[in-house]
C-alpha cells in the first residue's frame, strides 16, 4: 500500500516543482562555498569529478522489514543480508541493526539502518536528515517505465517524469537526465533517473554554453 503523505509533505511536494524553490534550497551551500556551483545554473560537468562514484547509500529507517519490502517492490533492489546489533559509533547507549540490499549493477548499494535505545525502543527517523538521493537506472531502462511502475503499485509520484534541462519541455534545471521522484516509507525523497549528461555528450549538445546561456 502506498505511503500517505504527511500534511507537511503534502504542502512541500508542489513547491519542489518550482525552480525558484530548488534554487533557494541550494543557495546556502552555494554561498558558503560547500558547493562549487548551483545545480540550477551549472551542473559542473565541464570537468571530470574528483571522485569516481558513490559506493553506497546508508539511511536510517523506522522499520527494517517495511523499508526492505518497499525497496524490493518499488525500486527493484534485492535482499543481501542483515547484521547487528552493533553499538552506535556516535550515540552512546544506542545500537544499530542493518539490512543490506543489492542493486542490479551495485552489490550492497543500499544499507538500511534501524537504531534502538537502551530500553529497546526504536529511534524515530528525522525527515530533516537530508534533501534527497538519486538512483541511476540500468542502461535500457527509463524513468517513464518507473513512473508506470509506480502508478501500477499505487505509489505516489511527487514530481516527474521530467527532463532537467533548459530546452523546450525541460524544467530549467541542469544535468540533462530524465527523472521521477517519490517518497519512501520514512519520507526520504527518492529520485530515479537515466541519461545523465557527461562531459562528453554535454559539449556535443550545448557546446561551451553554461547555465542560462543554454535557455
Amino acid at each position: 500500500m502506498a505511503k500517505q503523505m504527511t500534511p507537511l509533505e503534502s504542502k512541500i511536494a508542489p513547491l519542489l516543482k518550482l525552480k525558484t524553490v530548488r534554487e533557494l534550497i541550494l543557495l546556502g551551500p552555494t554561498l558558503s562555498g560547500r558547493r562549487t556551483s548551483n545545480k540550477t545554473e551549472d551542473y559542473g560537468v565541464f570537468e571530470p569529478s574528483r571522485l569516481s562514484h558513490l559506493e553506497r547509500v546508508m539511511i536510517y529507517v523506522t522499520d527494517l522489514e517495511r523499508s526492505r519490502e518497499w525497496y524490493e517492490r518499488v525500486v527493484g533492489a534485492t535482499y543481501a543480508g542483515e547484521a547487528g546489533p552493533f553499538p552506535h559509533p556516535t550515540m552512546p547507549g544506542q545500537t544499530m541493526l542493518t539490512l543490506t540490499l543489492d542493486l542490479p549493477d551495485q552489490p550492497g548499494g543500499i544499507v538500511l539502518i534501524q537504531r534502538r535505545e537502551v530500553n529497546g525502543q526504536v529511534v524515530p527517523v528525522s525527515s530533516n536528515s537530508h534533501f534527497h538521493f538519486a538512483l541511476q537506472l540500468p542502461e535500457g531502462r527509463t524513468s517513464f517505465e518507473m513512473a508506470a511502475r509506480y502508478k501500477a503499485l499505487g505509489q505516489r509520484i511527487v514530481y516527474g517524469p521530467v527532463k532537467h534541462n533548459s530546452e523546450p519541455g525541460g524544467d530549467g534545471e541542469s544535468g540533462g537526465n530524465v527523472a521521477v521522484y517519490t517518497y519512501d516509507p520514512d519520507g526520504h525523497y527518492v529520485e530515479v533517473f537515466y541519461d545523465m549528461d557527461t562531459i562528453h555528450n554535454y559539449r556535443a549538445r550545448y557546446g561551451e554554453r553554461k547555465g542560462s546561456e543554454r535557455a
